[in-house]
């Protein structure tokens, strides 16, 4: 290989190692900016429970409430530290990475170095013009002489490029032991919140064991509550089935001696995009958590008991506004005990359903918008919590809401 060659190929290699470098630290920083993106919204939810926890602490009187803010949150600290172990893992991969890139470059630039001398030896033994001159004119023919000519250009060619090749090697190690050293500050910093964070969730767990102590003392009432509230939810579900086969029979068509809806065209429209949007549609309150899950899983407190939602319970901030999910047809607005107001909405052949409405502000008949306000969830004084009961149905199929909430 020539020098020129040499020199060429040599600068393209460091020039291409230093870009790789910065495109591996491009794709670094995305992920632990995604990392510290959700680790900063799980301290956003964590702030947000304490808020709705301290309402409930200011009351004497224990709750599931407080039992399911207490469970949200140990839920979201376990989630921050999962955020946190995920920065440490990415971190502790830098620092292998880093510390193996910078072996390979200091033995690279070791090795360079020592070139360097010997080039630099040899330059400073032929830097007397008279030498070099000497060794032109040695040469046996003019093409000898053309031949060292050329070589000494080279060389000089050379020795500056290889200095210029050490240099951007240099710069290339000092950027990756700073790089190191800061990200050992952050892994430090890291573990440190880690350990902060898991101090918090014992203190926290032992809460929840005290909470759990003082609400089976009061199983007795926990089992009548229970009771009065299996009770309401059985009839909100009959009304709800009462009225969906009302709206079946209102817009259908006999088939076979079964019901099914006799969609208009722009009710056909309105189906197909509620149907495309699953995943994507608004939660019906601007804040809050799901703090009783869709369908049958074992009672908090007492044991060998199941509870069964037929929709999810949305824990949200005092007198929070309740919002439609889609746009559609407001078709029924009830009154019933235990339940407060309900707002029924149809959209084609799906209905959301919001209970426990303290107010509404639409009327039957009225067209609604995503986000639209209908009414204000009610909040109970007494538990000191406000939770929105929300439903979701296909015709007279209930779906699991969560599945079509966006991911909050």
């Amino acid at each position: 290989m020539g020098y020129k060659r040499f020199i060429s190929s040599t600068f393209l290699f460091v020039s291409f190692l230093m870009m790789m470098l910065v495109s591996a630290d491009a794709v670094s920083q995305v992920k632990v900016s995604t990392l510290k993106a959700r680790k900063l919204k799980n301290q956003k939810d964590i702030e947000y429970t304490n808020t709705l926890l301290n309402k409930t602490l200011k009351n004497k009187r224990v709750s599931i409430g407080q039992l399911s803010l207490l469970n949200q949150r140990i839920k979201k600290r376990k989630e921050l530290i999962e955020s946190i172990e995920g920065e440490i893992s990415l971190i502790n991969g830098e620092i292998v990475k880093n510390t193996n890139e910078i072996g390979k470059l200091e033995k690279e630039l070791a090795g360079l170095k020592k070139q360097y001398e010997k080039v630099i030896l040899y330059a400073y033994k032929q830097k007397n013009s008279y030498e070099k001159l000497m060794f032109l004119f040695s040469s046996k023919d003019f093409n000898q002489a053309y031949k060292r000519y050329k070589y000494l250009q080279q060389f000089s060619e050379y020795t500056k490029h290889q200095g210029k090749t050490i240099a951007l090697k240099k710069e290339v190690l000092n950027k990756k032991l700073q790089k190191l050293k800061q990200t050992r500050k952050e892994k430090v910093l890291l573990l440190t919140e880690k350990t902060h964070e898991n101090n918090k969730i014992a203190q926290e767990k032992e809460q929840k064991s005290a909470l759990l102590q003082q609400l089976k003392k009061r199983e007795r009432q926990l089992r009548k509550d229970l009771k009065k509230q299996k009770s309401y939810d059985q009839k909100l579900q009959k009304e709800i089935q009462r009225i969906i086969r009302q709206q079946v029979k209102l817009a259908s068509k006999k088939k076979a001696g079964s019901n099914k809806f006799a969609l208009t065209p722009a009710d056909k429209i309105l189906s197909t995009s509620f149907g495309q949007n699953k995943g994507k549609l608004p939660w019906p309150t601007k804040t809050g958590f799901i703090s009783d899950k869709f369908g049958i899983h074992p009672h908090p407190i007492l044991k060998h008991v199941t509870v069964r939602n037929d929709g999810i319970s949305i824990t949200t901030d005092t007198h929070a506004e309740c919002r439609s999910i889609f746009k559609g047809e407001v078709t029924h607005i009830l009154s019933m005990p235990g339940l407060n107001n309900v707002v029924i909405i149809r959209h084609g052949d799906f209905f959301s359903v919001y209970s426990n409405l303290s107010k509404v502000t639409v009327k039957k008949g009225d067209l609604v918008s995503p986000k639209q306000t209908i009414g204000i969830v009610y909040t109970d004084e007494k538990e000191s919590q406000t939770v929105l009961k929300f439903q979701l149905w296909k015709g007279s199929t209930k779906l699991n809401p969560s599945l079509w909430l966006v991911r909050n």
